[in-house]
């Protein structure tokens, strides 16, 4: 979940804004006692310019780093989150251009992101090649040029994912039979391009539902060979918000995208996987001190192999209490995972967590 906080304005006129945001977080998990630990809860930081133009035209520059202030591996780890750039119009639409969320996540999956700790591996959008979708493009796609527009009660959203040469070579020199040869051995990734399309409907404020389809043209050359990776994906959504409520499904289904390590899979990749995520959250505004005060929230995450009894999967109850721009949050994880074979793992995978996090 993300609420933004009251950022710092570094600088405002009557047509610019500087801002500076960012937000400090760590969460702990306890298990079974052999794999307790503290991570980094998604610290990040970020710079937005807006500028306002005549004639209804605006602009925005967004830079945006994601680091490690604990620095539990040595160093800060500090890696780019976003960067993008782009203009926008009431009558036509946003223009945007650079690393940032397409319409994947931000039309769709953005609908049940609203665990404090868990959540988001059943919705497909980081569980691809890379760790934050940059790569496939579902989560934070890289080079990549995406519009959006609303048409009354609908919103349009369509995203192009240039090319990109990951592709690694490695040269080893042999001698055999008497003959000096070369072998050449090849690595890493080369995409295409990738695309996706999404529509929502938003009838009124309170209810939305849509859908998105992506498509990745992409070479593995992870197993030695140029090795088809080209991903087909779609996932469905909504969301509901009566009163204090929050109420949200997404459900979707990835060929070639979902890691087989995941899935307790021997293929570097699922050929079809389906995932669905749930939540439910109730806010007690203003019963003590706080700005939303107390959340009580449950849900699931459900990601499966099509053609075997693997699935990831786990049920969630948490609670969270917000003061200003403070949020402490616990979850209890109760995981139902199942091997390729059907059979539960053998070790105790149930976790509870506790999340401190503070938004400026």
């Amino acid at each position: 979940m993300s609420p933004m906080a009251q950022a710092i304005e570094v600088y405002k006129t009557d047509t610019d804004r500087v801002e500076f945001s960012g937000r400090l977080a760590a969460f702990a998990v306890i298990q079974d006692g052999a794999h307790d630990e503290i991570y980094n809860g998604g610290s990040r930081v970020r710079l937005i310019h807006d500028h306002q133009f005549e004639q209804g035209w605006s602009s925005i520059i967004r830079a945006e780093w994601g680091f490690d202030p604990w620095f539990k591996d040595g160093t800060d780890a500090h890696y780019k989150r976003m960067l993008y750039t782009g203009a926008a119009h009431e009558k036509w639409g946003s223009f945007t251009v650079g690393k940032q969320y397409g319409p994947w996540y931000d039309m769709v999956a953005v609908n049940t992101d609203w665990f404090w700790i868990n959540g988001g591996e059943a919705s497909g959008t980081f569980e691809g090649r890379s760790g934050d979708g940059g790569l496939h493009g579902t989560g934070r796609p890289d080079n990549s040029l995406y519009w959006k527009k609303s048409f009354d009660d609908v919103t349009v959203g369509l995203l192009y994912q240039l090319g990109h040469d990951g592709q690694h070579s490695n040269e080893t020199s042999l001698f055999e039979d008497g003959v000096f040869t070369t072998e050449t051995e090849y690595s890493g990734y080369e995409r295409d391009y990738s695309y996706e399309a999404a529509l929502n409907w938003h009838p009124n404020e309170d209810f939305t539902v849509g859908g998105v389809f992506h498509h990745t043209e992409l070479s593995d050359y992870e197993s030695g060979n140029s090795e088809n990776g080209d991903i087909d994906a779609w996932l469905l959504g909504g969301h509901w918000s009566p009163g204090n409520w929050y109420i949200a499904l997404v459900g979707g289904e990835y060929r070639n995208h979902i890691a087989g390590s995941t899935l307790d899979s021997s293929e570097d990749f699922v050929d079809k996987a389906r995932g669905a995520e749930f939540v439910v959250n109730y806010k007690f505004k203003e019963v003590i001190w706080g700005d939303d005060s107390v959340e009580l929230y449950g849900g699931l995450n459900h990601l499966e192999d099509a053609d075997s009894e693997a699935r990831y999967a786990y049920q969630i109850l948490g609670a969270a209490w917000r003061v200003k721009d403070l949020t402490l949050a616990t979850e209890y994880r109760f995981d139902n995972s199942r091997q390729s074979d059907g059979s539960e793992y053998s070790a105790d995978r149930d976790q509870l967590m506790f999340l401190a996090r503070y938004d400026f």
